[in-house]
């Protein structure tokens, strides 16, 4: 091998250098016009370097599997959920699971009457991971599957698996009451886990805060509240938090937002070892599991296939951010179709894929070292930790549950997401931009959300329900009633062209189509709107002379992509409104819908 050093003939450029050179290109523009503002709060810069990185202590490396030397050195179980409406077809499902590549079995559950036997016929608990889920806690089924194990001469100390049932967060979602006895019910499962120490009978879930529209930041905070929530009703019957975080899985719902994602797993672990240490406990990162979903959150029931890519992206973030289980919602389920066997198989490659293909598990952490992550790590833990604190000085998570407190913080975040949306500050393909117009929808958005506060919610579900108004009236009365525009050009500038594009994506989120798209020189030109077209949309660089002219003379509702400063004398003339992103969207086009005959469901 060479000892070539190849970089001894480059300069080393300092923070300050790259800084000075940005300055120079810039010209007479400020630095800070590129930095950006998350929802978070935090400041996304446009470069990191080493003179100005934060402390990498901060990014806990993942776990290294040490348990089998025929495995690579990153391991996570690839899960697969079957929900136990018969154990004979439980079973069977279950055991197609483990033979198309899963690790290991979720089993959704209703009840506590379950046949075991039937259930896991076939199936070798000590060589995958067998879980459980349920809104009610059934601590009775819990033991039955732990005394299975005894029974049947298994080695309690080769099974792994958790049960996924977070009683705090069933009742913040209005599904149970929780007691005393539901805590003493998870304590004695806790006394019993040296004698099962890779399965963990608590679950401590942000999948509520998450769900519901809580940013980063937020639910980060919330979960640490929650977390001490548990522990001090847990210690306070006697157990140690070393004991209790041992029989502990933190189960977390990763959106979108790559690098944040990471940091988001990576932050709560550091954080979460400040509070072990507050606690006197000795844990160590190697002893905190995290289960990972996809998110219900950033998926859409329009153009629902896109689904599958952010699947995967929500998937490497949950991989690379130190999970121990991942779990992929097949992406049609996440659009509220029940899910198809093909789809699931798909959701179960995905992990699959990072590891056979993407090779993942063959790098423990390729996160470490980046400063860009990093530095997010460290500013997502100082917000949360700073929002825990907060919410310890003045009282118990519970008590901040109760007098609204958790509500206001997470509605207030989801709210702010929403505006986005419709502003389309955050893009989605498929709901508020390059819509799929004409894709039937109405099967599965016939009913809205409750209307609760913590539910899990899509963000583009109010999107989705203005598509549903115009879908459904194309599926009683055909093809032929759906709404279109005509786009105008003025030219073939980049100005117009952009303006049109804005005006495809703008009323695309209502369902409108396009008809046609016209170039012409200028308004003089003889120009006939499309028979099919009930709004004409123009599009030009520079205001046209004889516009109020061209505006009378139209018979249908004409729209123009910018803005006018004398919009009001343009309506005088009949001009409908001008379109731009100033536009209160919802607003607009629920007024825009109605004109059009359109009525509310």
């Amino acid at each position: 091998m060479s000892n070539t050093k190849l970089f001894e003939d480059f300069d080393k450029s300092s923070a300050i250098d790259w800084k000075n050179q940005i300055l120079k290109e810039l010209k007479d523009k400020p630095f800070e016009n590129l930095i950006t503002k998350t929802p978070e709060g935090i400041s996304i810069k446009p470069f990191y370097h080493k003179d100005t990185s934060e402390d990498s202590k901060v990014n806990i490396q993942n776990q290294v599997q040490k348990f089998n030397d025929a495995l690579p050195a990153r391991y996570w179980a690839n899960q697969s959920k079957v929900v136990v409406k018969s154990e004979k077809e439980a079973n069977l499902s279950a055991l197609e699971a483990l033979n198309g590549g899963a690790e290991g079995i979720i089993f959704v559950i209703e009840k506590a009457d379950i046949n075991l036997d039937t259930l896991l016929k076939d199936i070798q608990p000590e060589y995958c991971m067998i879980s459980f889920e349920s809104n009610d806690p059934f601590y009775s089924l819990i033991s039955q599957y732990l005394n299975y194990i005894s029974a049947h001469g298994i080695d309690s100390k080769k099974i792994s698996g958790f049960y996924h049932c977070d009683i705090i967060e069933g009742r913040d979602a209005g599904i149970i009451g929780i007691n005393a006895k539901d805590f003493e019910n998870i304590a004695e499962l806790i006394r019993h886990s040296d004698e099962y120490p890779d399965f963990k009978p608590l679950c401590i879930s942000s999948n509520l805060f998450h769900n519901s529209g809580s940013n980063i930041t937020n639910e980060l905070g919330l979960l640490l509240a929650k977390s001490v929530e548990f522990f001090d009703k847990l210690t306070d019957l006697k157990l140690e938090l070393n004991k209790i975080l041992k029989s502990t899985i933190f189960s977390f719902a990763v959106g979108s937002n790559y690098f944040f994602e990471i940091a988001k797993l990576k932050a709560f672990k550091f954080n979460l070892l400040k509070i072990a240490e507050a606690y006197n406990s000795k844990i160590g990162p190697d002893d905190i599991f995290i289960h990972c979903n996809t998110s219900i959150r950033t998926k859409s029931a329009l153009d629902f296939n896109v689904n599958l890519l952010r699947n995967t992206n929500e998937a490497m973030a949950s991989v690379m951010g130190g999970c121990t289980s991942l779990w992929v919602q097949p992406h049609d389920e996440s659009a509220g179709k029940p899910s198809s066997p093909t789809f699931k198989r798909i959701a179960l490659n995905i992990s699959n894929i990072l590891k056979e293909e993407s090779h993942l598990d063959k790098i423990v952490d390729p996160s470490k070292g980046s400063y860009y992550i990093e530095t997010l790590i460290k500013e997502i833990s100082s917000a949360s930790w700073k929002l825990f604190l907060e919410l310890e000085e003045d009282g118990s998570y519970d008590h901040h549950f109760e007098n609204g407190n958790i509500h206001q913080i997470i509605d207030t975040d989801a709210a702010k997401a929403e505006q986005n949306l419709w502003a389309r500050k955050n893009l989605m393909v498929g709901a508020n931009t390059y819509q799929l117009i004409g894709e039937k929808i109405s099967a599965y958005l016939d009913t809205e959300e409750s209307g609760k506060s913590l539910e899990a919610k899509r963000l583009t579900s109010t999107i989705e329900h203005m598509r549903y108004r115009v879908e459904k009236l194309v599926e009683e009365k055909g093809e032929n009633a759906r709404p279109m525009a005509q786009i105008v050009l003025l030219g073939t500038d980049a100005i117009s062209k952009a303006k049109s594009d804005f005006a495809y994506s703008f009323l695309g989120i209502a369902g409108i189509g396009i008809s046609s798209e016209k170039i012409i020189k200028d308004l003089d030109e003889e120009t006939s709107m499309d028979k099919k077209a009930k709004i004409i949309v123009l599009c030009y660089a520079e205001t046209p002379k004889n516009l109020s002219k061209f505006i009378a003379k139209q018979k249908g509702l004409v729209l123009i992509a910018g803005q006018e400063p004398n919009e009001a004398e343009l309506q005088d003339s009949g001009l409908y409104a001008c379109i731009n992103r100033n536009a209160d969207t919802k607003k607009f086009l629920d007024q825009l819908l109605k004109d059009l005959g359109i009525a509310l469901i």
